[in-house]
């Protein structure tokens, strides 16, 4: 109930929290950043603007009576943060022009135009954020019956999103070749599309927006997710078993048996939330054409034997040591699990919790 209400949520609030740095052409010119941060114990200390994308920082400068001043040249725009400690941090467009920034208050630079816009919208996600919050608190008291509060708050989440979505393609067309429209491409507004309605937005985008590296890899990820579809042909994995011998998911697949692959990781809850259940599913039908194999993937190789052997995981392992496998797969999440029938097409992915076994066992009887 919680987890959709709040995802809806969660589109308007982590959109700017994971902004990526991006870069627009133009002649160099001067800014400067002025800013506070109420944290006394900052005074004295060097702190850093640094760009999203790779961390590179691209200036610095000394806290003093809780005031800091960045200038210097640019010849770009960039999504930038300022970072102080993990409560008090800016997120800014760096651009020529005079910036102001309250490390207090995140999302809020003023003083040029891709900033005062930035704000503009930061600001009516905090407050719709708001509005939805006082939206259910007033469903959960009209609605006494969980299974009605379920229904009632689920509508009204999905017709939000589905408005948010629709104004994020009108401030991407607005904005489709500056910073602001980089920011949209990379907020969880733009992750809630279909991958088809992301790539239609990101080749809408303009000359330089679209030759940036992220935009590039964003699209080479949804064409990896359109080839291995449901019903497409799976792609091996190669890596090591917990043994650290050479091991492949074509060692599986193509052998008689359904395979059902689960991309996991040590650090994920929800990861290691599956694994009873696909513990289930190995036990009853390893002997009756089902074969799980896991595929350990963005963890330390250190932690692999270790995970799987706290999680009791007596089925096959694959560590991803060349980082590619959820490349091959276009896959930005885990766990993603999915079923690659015995002619090596793939039949469901996204497969979790009940519905991962019935889909299963479905299959198997066929």
């Amino acid at each position: 109930m919680r987890n959709k209400a709040f995802y809806a949520v969660g589109i308007l609030l982590s959109s700017l929290m994971g902004v990526s740095a991006c870069t627009s052409g133009g002649n160099a010119s001067t800014y400067t950043v002025e800013g506070v941060v109420s944290d006394s114990s900052a005074n004295g200390k060097t702190i850093y603007m640094m760009r999203y994308d790779d961390s590179r920082r691209l200036d610095s400068t000394v806290v003093k009576d809780n005031r800091f001043t960045f200038t210097g040249s640019v010849d770009t725009a960039s999504l930038c943060r300022i970072d102080v400690s993990r409560t008090a941090f800016a997120n800014l467009v760096l651009e020529s022009g005079k910036i102001t920034v309250d490390l207090e208050n995140y999302n809020q630079p003023s003083g040029t135009p891709l900033n005062d816009e930035f704000a503009r919208i930061s600001k009516s996600e905090d407050s719709l954020y708001q509005v939805m919050k006082e939206k259910y608190e007033e469903y959960e008291a009209q609605y006494k019956d969980r299974e009605e509060l379920t229904k009632q708050w689920n509508a009204y989440a999905d017709e939000l999103q589905k408005s948010q979505l629709e104004e994020g393609k009108v401030l991407f067309a607005q904005h489709n070749d500056d910073a602001v429209g980089y920011y949209l491409i990379f907020s969880s507004r733009f992750a809630s599309m279909s991958p088809a309605e992301q790539k239609e937005l990101l080749l809408s985008a303009g000359p330089w927006l679209k030759s940036t590296r992220f935009v590039q890899e964003k699209l080479a990820k949804i064409e990896n997710l359109e080839k291995t579809a449901e019903g497409s042909p799976y792609v091996d994995v190669k890596g090591k078993d917990v043994e650290g011998k050479d091991i492949s998911l074509s060692d599986f697949v193509g052998k008689g048996n359904y395979v059902l692959v689960d991309f996991w990781a040590s650090w994920c809850g929800p990861c290691r939330g599956e694994i009873p259940n696909l513990a289930k599913l190995h036990k009853a039908y390893k002997d009756k054409g089902l074969t799980v194999v896991g595929i350990f993937v963005w963890d330390k190789e250190e932690n692999f034997a270790k995970a799987v052997k706290e999680e009791g995981i007596t089925w096959a392992q694959i560590f991803d040591t060349e980082g590619k496998a959820t490349d091959f797969y276009g896959i930005e999440g885990i766990p993603q699990i999915m079923l690659i029938a015995p002619d090596g097409k793939i039949v469901k992915r996204n497969l979790r919790g009940e519905y991962m076994i019935k889909t299963v066992e479905n299959t198997l009887k066929k």
